[in-house]
């Protein structure tokens, strides 16, 4: 990472917003400032190009703690975490997200953020068309003493680091009575010049321009807030992420239109099924001598040339084929005899019944494929048995 944007970000929309673009391989600034608010982030779009984007948050925002845990580290313990810090937030534990800077032992030195900070700082970014490589409380970004605190004074704010995990950050206004309440008064190394009448052993060390200092530590620094469900996105999953809900509505409508497909090969093929199980039902009431019936369409056509002598007339089949559905919904009719003559395109079929109203529905049933002429009818033996003449209509 030769070039870099540090952006450090305010609690507030109005709060004003410190930027500097760093090279890290001339270790000089090449361009720095400040902008008024978070509106004006969109300014800072052509100075990133295509440089990495560091983002730094207000330490005032962020909770850094040392906790002890029953046992050591692992991924049970680690929900346990938000729960160790019930007493101290006043906002809902669900609402946090925490980072683990460091652990030894059964210690662990974290720090939380409430999720809808993090959701305001991300959104002014993305707003304004930067996307981050890390995002990271400011006071880490400060070097490390090797005894007592690092400071420097950025605006109205002053930043102090008082450990590797954790720091704290004080207006200027307030500074001498909070510093008061630390006993004994703290040793702290200043990068601004130290001010006056404050408590605490100042030790000055070169100034530094605030927000150098932090570029430069911005770098490597701890507790980088863009972790667990705030991940940085690979590209392209950030480019995908417009176009997610598109390809999940366009899927939803492939997947129904391929299980309507499927639904109506499925009744297709249920309805030959019921087709061929009906013209097995008539050859077998044509033919009940034979007990196996394998292509009906075929056997018939055997049994007509044997009858006939010669092939079979191509519209025998097809309109035998429109008397399955008659045959099969008048079941009080029993087929008894069945002949085609070729030469009147008709049928003349023997049949019986339980009584007359069978007859009737079969009539009633076929009449819109064919003209049926009843013939002689008589009842015997309890069985009604008559002749049928049917033309088709076709």
């Amino acid at each position: 990472m030769n070039e870099y944007l540090v952006i450090r970000l305010g609690a507030h929309a109005s709060d004003p917003v410190h930027w500097l673009v760093w090279s890290q391989s001339e270790l000089e600034i090449i361009a720095s400032g400040c902008l008024s608010g978070a509106g004006e982030l969109a300014q800072l779009r052509e100075r990133a190009g295509g440089r990495p984007v560091i983002g730094l948050v207000p330490s005032s925002e962020v909770l850094f703690r040392e906790v002890s845990l029953p046992g050591k580290l692992n991924r049970q313990s680690l929900k346990a975490l938000p729960y160790l810090l019930e007493e101290e937030v006043a906002s809902e534990i669900d609402g946090l997200h925490l980072v683990v800077l460091a652990s030894q032992g059964t210690q662990v030195s974290l720090l939380a953020v409430e999720r809808r900070r993090m959701e305001q700082w991300l959104l002014w970014l993305e707003t304004a068309g930067l996307t981050l490589q890390r995002l990271v409380p400011d006071v880490l970004a400060l070097p490390p003493a090797e005894e007592g605190w690092s400071a420097v004074q950025l605006g109205n704010q002053w930043l102090f680091r008082q450990s590797p995990h954790a720091g704290m950050q004080a207006e200027a206004q307030w500074l001498a009575p909070l510093l008061a309440g630390f006993e004994p008064p703290p040793c702290i190394h200043s990068y601004s010049a130290p001010p006056a009448q404050v408590p605490g052993e100042w030790l000055a060390e070169p100034a530094e321009l605030p927000m150098r200092l932090l570029a430069i530590g911005a770098l490597h620094a701890g507790g980088n807030l863009l972790s667990g469900e705030y991940r940085k996105q690979p590209e392209w999953q950030r480019l995908w992420r417009p176009w997610r809900a598109t390809a999940v509505a366009a899927v939803a409508l492939l997947a129904l239109l391929l299980t309507n497909r499927v639904l109506y090969l499925f009744e297709v093929r249920a309805q030959s099924a019921q087709l061929r199980a009906q013209s097995v039902q008539l050859y077998k009431q044509l033919f009940p001598a034979e007990k196996r019936v394998i292509d009906p369409k075929s056997q018939m056509n055997q049994h007509l040339k044997a009858l006939n002598g010669q092939e079979n007339e191509p519209g025998f089949i097809a309109q035998l084929m429109t008397l399955v559905p008659v045959f099969t919904q008048a079941s009080g009719i029993q087929l008894e005899q069945l002949r085609f003559d070729a030469k009147q395109g008709e049928f003349r079929l023997v049949a019986s019944a339980a009584g007359y109203q069978d007859f009737d529905r079969f009539r009633q049933l076929a009449d819109p494929l064919f003209t049926v002429k009843p013939g002689d009818m008589k009842s015997e033996n309890g069985k009604v048995r008559g002749t049928l003449v049917l033309r088709s209509k076709s």
